[in-house]
């Protein structure tokens, strides 16, 4: 029988925990070290990043990036966590209020990947010259959206046209 919740356990600790801890930890890093940060982001002509700082535009756009990153972490656990606390009895709306959350979520999570590869042009297909950075955007991101599309497909989680009570007569 599916969870009488549309965030039960599982769902709770990727979106309530991991992600906003990767996001956290991340917005961190950004602000504790901007320009390997900047520079790990993608492979660099002869494997070589410029030296020298980050120009200021490119500075405060990353930070302000970082600021984001951490801010919807963040959102996540407060609203997750308020949907979870206060709507437990009402599971339909439950589902509704997760719902408007992780929609826009797992749009972004599609978007991302797809300009994360786009941006890197012809390079995309050298998968050997990935720096790690790169290779763990793309792995968390999957890691991010694999959870989002099972929960859009209701696996696991109370589903009300699937489980509502007064649809079944």
């Amino acid at each position: 029988m599916p969870s009488q919740s549309a965030i039960p356990g599982f769902y709770y600790a990727v979106f309530a925990f991991y992600e906003p801890g990767l996001c956290l930890m991340g917005g961190l890093g950004a602000f504790l070290d901007p320009k390997s940060t900047h520079d790990q982001q993608a492979p660099w002509p002869s494997d070589i990043p410029p030296e020298g700082p980050l120009p200021r535009a490119t500075l405060v756009t990353l930070v302000q990036l970082a600021h984001v990153c951490g801010l919807l972490g963040v959102l996540n656990v407060f609203i997750l966590g308020a949907a979870r606390k206060h709507l437990d009895l009402y599971p339909a709306l439950q589902e509704k209020i997760v719902g408007a959350l992780l929609t826009p979520l797992v749009v972004g999570d599609v978007m991302h990947l797809y300009v994360t590869l786009w941006a890197l042009g012809e390079e995309k297909w050298d998968v050997g010259r990935y720096p790690p950075m790169l290779w763990t955007t793309l792995i968390v991101g999957l890691s991010l959206l694999v959870p989002r599309v099972a929960w859009h497909l209701g696996i696991g989680r109370y589903v009300h046209k699937r489980d509502g009570i007064a649809d079944k007569k």
